[in-house]
């Protein structure tokens, strides 16, 4: 099957990451993401023996965006503890924003993991306190990514959006007491 559409695999995986972002996770099944990938129902079957392996893929591709933002991110950052606080909160509430269903699907992708034992929850976590590391000392940056968490989760929960002067105080306030 792939030799004749070696992005088949990708297709599938990325309709299904769309799928779970616009409809949520509960929603998934082969023939939907096959509709949606525009691909014959067997080639998932093929690709992928059930949905949690379609559903770790997918966690799996949203790890390395994230990974690359993430990256992008904390290399456009001077040393500046302040300067990475309003960063930070900038980012969070862009993400809680601009890019909402996303990071409702990255929080779902996360509690569906607790579930799936797969870990990839550490891993997401990781990929700040890592880069928050390179500015601050361990329990800080692991501070930060706690704060950053619950900030983000609260503010999907919450009816108003979040502000960048709300968020900052929080992490300022992480840094500095």
């Amino acid at each position: 099957m792939t030799a004749r559409d070696p992005e088949r695999r990708e297709r599938i995986v990325r309709a299904a990451r769309e799928l779970m972002g616009r409809d949520g996770l509960h929603t998934l099944t082969h023939r939907r993401i096959a509709e949606h990938a525009g691909v014959p129902l067997g080639s998932t079957t093929y690709h992928f023996r059930d949905l949690d392996q379609l559903v770790l893929a997918a966690a799996r591709l949203s790890m390395a965006d994230g990974r690359e933002r993430i990256g992008t991110w904390i290399d456009g950052l001077g040393p500046d503890p302040g300067q990475v606080c309003r960063a930070l909160a900038e980012m969070t509430v862009e993400y809680v924003t601009r890019h909402r269903v996303r990071t409702v699907l990255d929080y779902e992708l996360y509690v569906a993991d607790l579930r799936r034992g797969n870990r990839q929850g550490d891993e997401w976590i990781g990929l700040l306190r890592t880069a928050l590391r390179s500015r601050f000392d361990r329990l800080t940056a692991d501070t930060l990514t706690a704060a950053v968490d619950g900030f983000t989760l609260q503010a999907l929960l919450a009816g108003d959006p979040p502000t960048v002067p709300a968020a900052e105080s929080l992490l300022r306030r992480a840094v500095f007491g």
